[in-house]
């Protein structure tokens, strides 16, 4: 089993040279990847087997491949669809690496698990001191970029719009009042416990791991006074 998750590994280490020219000398984060996929859950999967007819399976994917349909989706020239343009339109070109990167090492290995959850397990089982030693590097005594302050409209922008502005997933549209009234009559409490936790198709917090209770609380915010 040792051997196993050091040969995926290094594969993955062999697989990345050509993502890394192209992404600046960084190489693929998968874990950011999986994080930033998981607005595609709910049409994809997590693992990226569909189960929704006529959806594509994006696991084992080329990676090169699932790069250029992203970019040509958030383009919206080369590749038209309404729900995926909307989707691809707030992603970086890093963005779009990591995605693809998650993806592409969905393939099922002889003992159940992904390369993707290999190296996910690999991360987290890095030696404690290495992981200090970068904190330290990064801490400046100043907040993390992460924690300003921002608007609900900017947080809907960045993580919500793909979504709730093209109805996908069964998600109500911004300003769709019609749509809104039966969901704001649970009243805010509600609609922000299933932002945060997660609701039918929509992930947890929307998908942006990154985004504090505040921020999905003003998002909410946002989309209930549009709603109104």
């Amino acid at each position: 089993m040792k051997k196993l998750i050091l040969f995926i590994y290094s594969l993955y280490l062999a697989i990345t040279p050509a993502v890394h020219a192209q992404t600046n000398g960084t190489a693929p984060d998968v874990g950011a990847g999986k994080k930033r996929a998981a607005v595609c859950f709910a049409c994809h999967n997590a693992d990226g087997i569909s189960k929704i007819p006529g959806t594509p399976h994006l696991a084992g994917q080329d990676r090169h491949y699932l790069e250029s349909a992203l970019r040509a989706y958030r383009e919206g020239q080369l590749r038209q669809n309404p729900t995926m343009n909307a989707m691809a339109k707030p992603l970086t070109d890093r963005d779009i690496t990591n995605i693809a990167a998650y993806f592409s090492l969905q393939s099922r290995m002889s003992n159940g698990q992904t390369a993707a959850q290999t190296i996910e397990t690999l991360e987290r089982i890095r030696p404690v001191a290495e992981v200090a030693m970068e904190k330290s590097s990064t801490d400046n005594g100043t907040p993390a970029s992460g924690s300003a302050v921002r608007s609900g409209e900017s947080i809907y922008k960045s993580n919500c719009m793909a979504c709730h502005d093209t109805g996908a997933a069964g998600a109500p549209k911004l300003g769709d009042k019609a749509a809104w009234a039966p969901r704001l009559s649970q009243g805010n409490s509600t609609l922000l416990q299933h932002a945060l936790q997660g609701y039918k198709g929509m992930p947890a917090k929307g998908g942006c791991a990154a985004c504090t209770d505040s921020d999905i609380k003003a998002a909410v915010e946002y989309l209930t006074q549009k709603g109104k």
